[in-house]
């Protein structure tokens, strides 16, 4: 099976439908377009900010640098004023050049712009700009309040004038708006394309995917003779031929499977027909093997019985010499344990003459420890003597020597008691030695004894093998006949089973045909149902 796996917002993007997805893809688009049109504006108009700035700090040094030789002249500020003059009138963008003394306060520049760009003007840091001239040293700038202009003052070299160019604060806003209309209708033209582009492509996309379902529909519908035909080579023209190829495979393979379906229809309604008459017959078959399969059973029935009784005397005969074997085999057993009793005593015997021998050396360790007692008692006597001649300091050794005596005294008396203990268990172990060699003897008086019922034993058991002997040839001949009979017996039931299974199957079969041809029938009737 083959299965594609989304992702969250990959699911969310393919429940929406084609349209409504290129209209998404237009308006993302058309966005993003606008928005890099906007962050290219910004930054032009930054650029021509920096421009503005940088051209009018230019005119300034510049007009600097030729007021500096003007004014070495003797008429140097007639000169000055024909030259801020003539600047001024070629000027573009309201952009001006005048000089200023600090400490005159004279004014050198064009009469039309005196007035608008005096030096009594509000800045925008509260101060006056005459204040700001007449106090500051070198270059600086300068926003007028409410003028909407800016400037910058250069010094004319080493004197009292400055060379100072203003300009408008919208100059910059001018290229910019000049810069925004143009970007706005290329824009403008960029989206109109990109939707003439857009609405082509999807027409086309719409008119190719509604071709497929067409195809597709009609396969659904069983109408498989409308050939799906899309004469280009991007995806869903390779869909489309991949779809026709599907097409034209399954319409073989219901042309094919219309042939099969009638030719198996007219093989089931001779399968049919033939299936009854081996039925028939199968039946006819049944019946005659049945009445001779009934014959050969009571024929079997009494061979049986007469092998049965014969069976039963060999088995009679066979059960009373295993019972005689089996006492055969118990007085085995005896004289086999009776041996092995003996043997035991044996064992016992030698076993407790070793105890005997041990006990005899648990007595000379029992006076060894009696002898080490009374030297104990003997040193703890003397220890309390010489205790009582120290007196008081040898107070606490006599209290030992004491508990010393005490304990050897103890001693004596358990020694004393384990020597009667072990006497009178050397005597016990000479009695167990003296009646377990008189049983040895009764045990092997009693092995002889067994021993000659084994023999007589012996010889029932081979009168009896004799007597079963016969019993067994006379039950192998009426099991032989018995098996013969129950062969054929069951031979004629295999076959009257057999010709019974055939019946059944047969009878199935002739179901199952009639089943198959319905089945072709109805097949036939559902394969029709497709137009190729």
């Amino acid at each position: 099976m083959s299965q594609m796996i989304f992702r969250p917002w990959e699911k969310a993007v393919a429940n929406i439908k084609l349209v409504p997805k290129l209209i998404l893809l237009m308006v993302f688009s058309t966005l993003l377009l606008v928005a890099k049109q906007l962050w290219d504006a910004n930054t032009f108009r930054d650029s021509v900010s920096e421009v503005t700035e940088a051209q009018s700090h230019s005119l300034a040094l510049r007009s600097a640098e030729m007021a500096k030789e003007l004014l070495k002249e003797e008429n140097g500020t007639a000169l000055l004023q024909r030259v801020v003059s003539r600047e001024n009138a070629t000027s573009e963008m309201n952009q001006y050049i005048y000089f200023t003394n600090r400490k005159t306060g004279e004014v050198l520049a064009h009469p039309s712009i005196l007035n608008f760009d005096g030096l009594n003007l509000p800045l925008e840091n509260g101060r006056m700009l005459t204040e700001v001239i007449r106090n500051t040293q070198g270059e600086f700038t300068y926003h007028l309040a409410n003028e909407g202009r800016h400037g910058i003052a250069v010094p004319v070299g080493n004197t009292d004038w400055l060379s100072i160019s203003s300009q408008p604060d919208s100059a910059a806003e001018q290229y910019y708006n000049a810069y925004l209309i143009q970007v706005a209708w290329q824009t403008a033209l960029m989206i109109v394309a990109f939707m003439v582009i857009l609405l082509g492509g999807s027409n086309l996309m719409l008119r190719q995917i509604n071709c497929l379902i067409d195809g597709m529909r009609n396969m659904a519908q069983k109408n498989l003779s409308v050939p799906v035909v899309m004469d280009c080579k991007d995806e869903f023209g390779e869909l489309a031929r991949e779809l026709e190829k599907s097409r034209i495979q399954l319409s073989s393979v219901i042309k094919t499977q219309r042939h099969s379906s009638e030719e198996l229809s007219d093989m089931a309604e001779v399968m049919s027909i033939s299936m009854d008459e081996t039925r028939e017959s199968a039946k006819e078959q049944f019946g005659e093997i049945d009445q001779l399969a009934s014959a050969m059973s009571e024929m079997t029935s009494t061979v049986q019985d007469v092998a049965g009784h014969a069976r039963a005397a060999s088995q009679a005969t066979e059960a009373s010499r295993e019972q005689v074997a089996n006492g055969q085999q118990y007085v085995s057993n005896t004289i086999s344990t009776i041996n092995k009793l003996s043997d035991d005593i044996r064992e016992s015997a030698s076993v407790v003459n070793q105890v005997e021998e041990r006990v005899e050396k648990i007595s000379s360790v029992v006076v060894t420890i009696q002898g080490i007692s009374e030297q104990t008692n003997l040193l703890a006597l003397n220890a309390a003597i010489e205790a009582a001649r120290a007196g008081e300091m040898g107070r606490g050794f006599a209290v030992v020597a004491d508990e010393v005596r005490n304990l050897a005294q103890n001693t004596q008396k358990a020694t004393l008691e384990i020597q009667d203990m072990i006497t009178q268990l050397q005597s016990s172990a000479q009695q167990a030695v003296g009646l377990m060699e008189q049983s040895v003897v009764e045990a092997v008086e009693s092995v002889e004894s067994v021993s000659k019922a084994g023999e007589e034993l012996n010889l029932i058991v081979e009168q009896i093998s004799q007597i079963n002997d016969m019993n067994f040839h006379i039950a192998t001949a009426a099991e032989q006949q018995a098996s013969v009979a129950d062969e054929m017996n069951q031979n004629l039931t295999n076959v009257r089973e057999l010709v019974e299974a055939s019946v059944t199957v047969v009878t199935e079969l002739a179901e199952t045909s009639e089943s198959m041809q319905g089945n072709a029938e109805q097949l036939d009737l559902k394969i029709k149902e497709f137009a190729v």
